[in-house]
């Protein structure tokens, strides 16, 4: 039996024909959990979009997309919640109209308001926040070690090719871009055979066809990631099973994706 919403803490009848798959996979109580929940999505490009998809389809009671960028000609080649003639507005803005209409029963707001500005009281209204770390903090591991060396020749190829985005964005202060791609492609190639070769790896790890797919967001890949990271957040908010630990890497081409657990656990 559903209690209706007036009943304190339940569910309305509307809410239950919406979300009755879900209960019948996760259970009431944990549907309970997502509806009390508000979440703050930071960063509208193509995961984001798939994340903030999932999270409202799931039926959290609010999501906060919060991105101070403007919508670029490249933005609707991977995020679907743009509408084509969109560039040049505000990329949350922009998303508004098509991520409320996935479920109007989730209150979708929007921030155009750069993240760095934020008080840290901002943050306390929300259960959730999804914020797109430093990708330097993240991949920072210890490889000293005997046993860290062992698990170096293990480790997927996925992680060292973040290392190598992750020091050209550190080098150039950006991205790659289309615009100079054979410039870029020459200088990936070269950070590829640096930072591996640092780390005691073959270079040949990583082919050197890698480069073609540096240069945009994919969205395939944005559609599998988004709905895995979006797993995750569902599982935190619902209380029901354990994350992944701790890492998860998507290799687009082969279509496949694998957990890592890197450093401490």
């Amino acid at each position: 039996m559903v209690e209706k919403e007036e009943a304190g803490g339940g569910i309305s009848e509307e809410e239950a024909a919406q979300y009755d798959r879900q209960i019948r996979l996760w259970g009431l109580e944990a549907q309970k959990r997502l509806r009390a929940s508000r979440v703050l999505l930071v960063g509208m490009k193509g995961l984001g979009a798939e994340i903030a998809k999932n999270l409202i389809l799931a039926g959290v009671k609010g999501l906060t997309m919060l991105d101070h960028e403007q919508v670029s000609p490249e933005d609707p080649g991977a995020q679907f919640l743009i509408r084509t003639g969109s560039v040049g507005r505000n990329r949350a803005e922009a998303s508004l109209e098509r991520a409320q209409n996935l479920n109007p029963m989730v209150d979708v707001k929007v921030d155009t308001e750069n993240i760095e500005k934020k008080p840290e009281s901002f943050f306390t209204q929300f259960d959730a926040k999804v914020v797109f770390c430093s990708v330097k903090e993240a991949l920072e591991v210890d490889w000293s070690s005997d046993k860290a060396k062992a698990a170096l020749k293990r480790t997927t190829p996925d992680y060292f090719l973040l290392q190598v985005l992750l020091k050209f964005r550190t080098d150039k202060g950006r991205d790659p871009s289309s615009d100079t791609f054979g410039e870029d492609s020459e200088l990936l190639l070269q950070i590829r055979n640096d930072v591996l070769d640092a780390l005691g790896v073959n270079p040949d790890l990583l082919p050197g066809d890698f480069v073609r797919y540096c240069f945009s967001e994919m969205a395939p890949v944005c559609a599998v990631v988004g709905g895995i990271l979006a797993q995750e957040i569902v599982k935190a908010l619902s209380q029901r099973d354990h994350p992944h630990n701790n890492f998860f890497f998507f290799d687009g081409m082969k279509g496949n994706g694998i957990v890592e657990c890197l450093g401490p656990k």
